[in-house]
């Protein structure tokens, strides 16, 4: 699918997002690739295409842990990330694809909202940047040269089920991934996906978990509880009764909480597997680990 990409000095970082499995990495490899062609000399595969030189093409792509060295897959990712910002120029092309996503999430936005910066203050060159972290799409309105791009979708439905990838790159940004989507279409359970569906519309319907309070001792907090499936106040973090009749009630039974709370794991892995990079063994063997965990769960709560 042909799609137009125009970086330049006004405008020389992309954020790109879009639904796993949609193209976002197909389109900065392509990106890539073309620079390279360029680089050489090469005939391009476009109709037109203006190209500058280049000192380098730096790329952060793909999940890959070396154990003979002792390196997670996070610690891959870090040193890949810290050896482009230490070398990349104001002549570079880099690209940069779900840098973040192999820790805890509020750690990965961090990391990846700092990199951005860097790259645009201190290194000034030519970037494309894929994620998931949606909340990175703010810097436009903040970084002169950061700019929104992303490959859409045709939603033809109420809900996720029915979707078709356009593999069309568009303005702006987007806030969907259909992650739970896309773990249908790889076999994961269909009781799995059909709470995963639950839970995100009850977590949308809520919009966030919000702590209230001016600093007194009577601050109160949201819970969300996951077994009742709605958010409840709690008193300093203590208590998730809503109402006098609710803190009556007998706590929830533990092997509910337990199912519950392996259930979030299970979505939460789910949420940060990227299928595009995945490959299949490796996918296989996460899903059958998901399977493992939610059965023990199961059976001991029976």
């Amino acid at each position: 699918m042909p799609n137009d990409l125009r970086l330049d000095r006004e405008r020389g970082f992309l954020l790109v997002t879009g639904p796993n499995m949609s193209g976002k990495s197909t389109y900065m490899r392509q990106a890539a690739l073309i620079t390279l062609l360029a680089q050489i000399g090469s005939f391009v595969p476009a109709d037109a295409a203006t190209v500058g030189v280049v000192d380098g093409i730096y790329t952060r792509v793909g999940a890959l842990d070396e154990l003979a060295q002792g390196r997670s897959t996070f610690m891959v990712e870090m040193q890949e990330l810290s050896n482009i910002l230490h070398s990349a120029t104001d002549e570079s092309l880099v690209i940069l694809d779900e840098v973040g996503r192999g820790t805890a999430t509020y750690d990965g936005i961090s990391i990846a909202w700092a990199a951005t910066e860097y790259i645009h203050n201190r290194i000034g060159c030519h970037c494309l940047f894929a994620t998931h972290y949606h909340e990175l799409t703010a810097l436009a309105s903040h970084l002169d040269r950061v700019g929104n791009v992303h490959v859409a979708v045709a939603n033809e439905g109420e809900g996720d089920d029915d979707i078709t990838f356009l593999r069309t790159v568009e303005e702006g940004a987007t806030d969907r991934s259909y992650g739970i989507h896309v773990a249908d279409l790889a076999g994961v359970p269909e009781p799995v996906v059909g709470r995963a569906r639950d839970v995100l519309d009850r977590l949308r319907s809520e919009k966030a978990i919000e702590a209230k309070g001016s600093g007194s001792s009577e601050s109160t907090q949201a819970v969300f509880d996951l077994s009742a499936g709605e958010f409840r106040a709690a008193d300093d973090g203590t208590e998730t009764a809503s109402s006098p009749a609710d803190a009556a009630a007998e706590p929830a039974d533990d092997a509910t909480s337990q199912l519950d709370a392996e259930m979030e794991s299970v979505l939460s892995a789910l949420q940060t597997t990227d299928i595009d990079e995945t490959p299949p063994v490796e996918l296989m063997a996460k899903v059958e680990q998901w399977q493992e965990q939610l059965d023990d769960s199961a059976f001991q709560q029976q």
